[in-house]
């Protein structure tokens, strides 16, 4: 951890330095927590979710942002069991038609067979879904 904490330390003081930005590739909702501004979410090579990381992280509006949060430790009650998104990830060589999460969506229908466009259902947030968790967000 001290290492890691050096690292981040360092790009993120070269990016000052610079006037430049970073991407940051990772799983590790933590670091991403305290390094960026702006977050996106990827499923299956895609861009699914993307705003503010207060905003993507407090309240997020796609189904696998819910899924990927709720399996994540600390946001459980303690003792309780982790959120497991069911299923399994499909083949980056063979996707799925439609959305590539919908095998493992709790809120999918017919209308997931086809491909999500990206939309701008809230301020400041883009989000690949026919049925994001819109009105859960606003509250």
């Amino acid at each position: 951890m001290t290492i890691q904490g050096q690292i981040l330390y360092e790009a993120q003081k070269l990016c000052r330095e610079t006037g430049t930005a970073m991407i940051w590739i990772t799983h590790d909702l933590a670091v991403v927590a305290g390094l960026v501004d702006k977050i996106c979410v990827m499923y299956a090579g895609r861009i699914v979710e993307q705003g503010a990381i207060s905003d993507v992280l407090d309240n997020p509006v796609h189904p696998y942002t819910v899924g990927l949060l709720g399996s994540v430790p600390g946001h459980n009650t303690r003792g309780e069991r982790l959120y497991q998104i069911p299923g399994m990830t499909p083949s980056l060589l063979n996707l799925p038609t439609g959305c590539a999460f919908q095998a493992r969506c709790p809120r999918a229908d017919e209308a997931c067979t086809a491909e999500p466009n990206i939309t701008q259902p809230l301020a400041n947030r883009n989000v690949r879904c026919f049925h994001p968790y819109l009105q859960e967000a606003a509250e």
